[in-house]
């Protein structure tokens, strides 16, 4: 068998410059000379025969169409070298490495804190990184080696990503008391009307929810719009219009302590929260914390069913 032309040490050079996007920021960071990391770069580059990126003194460096292409795969590798190598380790001990995961801005307020407390705080040789975004943007992030798991919903996975479900999802509209179908158990979707309605204005919503009030026989009359979960209840609260959510708090009030009142869905068949990922084998790392979610999620789904049978199809 014929040697590697490349190692790992460069291939990690490789990264920290893609990264910081110039040769003396990517030496500082992994504690190397510049001259050194030129040389490393160099070398590599003649390991694989292409070149990988261009350096310029005005625009730093610039990764080729090839450079882009073999990124992905120097992550995948180094990640994968790290793993075999505390494989066994991890096996005895505690979990140990790094683990960098993406959640999707309307479910990390609730499953952040789960993680800090569950996961994060039992396991201090763990080093996890979490970033907040659009589930689709953070999964195209995902797909080139940025991060090894995305929390985000089924009806938002890219082509390509693997899942794993962590709670069901219980779509529901939210309406004030005063609104004339407060006192329902259950609606459907066209019962609305051209009633006025409150949009939770993220990508992955208008692009999966709107289309299905549409399917439901209405054409949302979308009044008032806002990024913020709690700006968009503090909205329908005041009664303002209604909305449409998926993530329910334990508490049906606003932040400004007004009530609200959630009503089943009859024709809505919302998405399940789920971890998504690439990778053929998970990390035990990545294991571990989809174990802690399913559980959560089976516990949370629960206490819903005896709780709230009345109010969540």
């Amino acid at each position: 068998m014929d040697p590697f032309r490349f190692t790992l040490r460069q291939l990690q050079h490789f990264i920290a410059a893609a990264d910081a996007g110039t040769v003396t920021a990517a030496a500082e960071q992994v504690h190397i000379s510049q001259a050194a990391m030129s040389q490393s770069l160099n070398e590599l580059e003649r390991a694989v025969g292409q070149q990988l990126m261009v350096r310029t003194r005005t625009h730093g460096i610039q990764l080729t169409s090839s450079g882009r292409r073999f990124l992905a795969d120097a992550r995948e590798l180094v990640s994968r070298a790290a793993d075999v190598q505390q494989e066994m380790t991890d096996r005895a001990e505690d979990l140990i490495g790094p683990l960098d995961i993406g959640i999707y801005t309307a479910v990390a307020p609730f499953w952040v804190p789960f993680l800090a407390e569950h996961f994060i705080v039992p396991n201090p040789q763990v080093s996890v990184r979490i970033v907040e975004g659009d589930g689709k943007d953070l999964q195209r992030q995902m797909l080139e080696g940025q991060f090894e798991a995305v929390f985000t919903h089924t009806g938002h996975l890219l082509d390509g990503v693997r899942h794993q479900v962590i709670r069901k999802g219980r779509g529901y509209a939210l309406v004030a008391p005063s609104h004339r179908l407060a006192d329902r158990e259950s609606v459907r979707i066209a019962d609305f009307g051209d009633d006025p309605y409150v949009l939770l204005d993220v990508p992955a919503v208008r692009d999966n929810q709107l289309p299905k009030l549409r399917a439901g026989g209405i054409e949302p009359n979308i009044q008032w719009r806002s990024s913020s979960f709690e700006a968009v209840r503090g909205l329908v609260a005041r009664g303002l219009g209604w909305s449409v959510l998926v993530q329910r708090p334990p508490v049906d009030v606003s932040y400004d302590g007004l009530p609200l009142v959630a009503i089943s869905l009859e024709d809505f068949e919302p998405s399940d929260i789920c971890i998504a990922y690439v990778q053929d084998r998970l990390s035990r790392r990545l294991t571990e914390l989809i174990s802690v979610c399913q559980a959560e999620g089976a516990r949370l789904d629960a206490e819903t069913a005896s709780n709230r049978a009345p109010q969540t199809g």
